[in-house]
């Protein structure tokens, strides 16, 4: 029985891995810390000389951890990153594009983002540096 509970949970987080947009989550804590789901895109813009990119695989991406006294602060909080990919699918530079008006959840959020890991990006045979952006929202759910 508790192979069969482990294999399932495996199934479901590998299914998670292969999900395009990709999007995270981590469960709200029994602290009250808020739910934080993560959503990758791409504009437009954002790789004007890669036209119809398709954003890049996550091979690894932790969630961000709100702080704890942030919590009171808000009941839905909505940033948007913008990550800089190089070549090997390394994170190169992270900026804010729209921040939660909250110092410590954009920082949570900065920090996550710069251990994230990407799969690399190939256009026309050759691994290429990407930018992509990351919706990061923390909401407060009922426990």
């Amino acid at each position: 029985m508790a192979v069969r509970v482990v294999m399932a949970a495996l199934a479901l987080a590998l299914a998670g891995c292969a999900s395009s947009p990709h999007e995270s989550s981590a469960a709200p804590t029994s602290l009250g810390l808020p739910h934080v789901s993560t959503a990758l895109f791409i504009e437009p813009n954002d790789n004007p000389e890669l036209p119809a990119l398709i954003p890049p695989g996550v091979l690894n991406s932790p969630a961000p951890r709100a702080p704890a006294d942030a919590a009171p602060l808000l009941e839905t909080a909505e940033m948007i990153l913008v990550v800089d990919v190089g070549a090997e699918g390394e994170v190169r530079n992270v900026m804010v594009a729209t921040s939660t008006r909250v110092r410590d959840l954009d920082r949570a959020a900065l920090d996550a983002l710069r251990q994230w890991r990407f799969a690399p990006t190939e256009y026309e045979g050759s691994a290429v540096a990407v930018r992509v952006r990351v919706r990061v929202v923390f909401e407060m759910r009922d426990r």
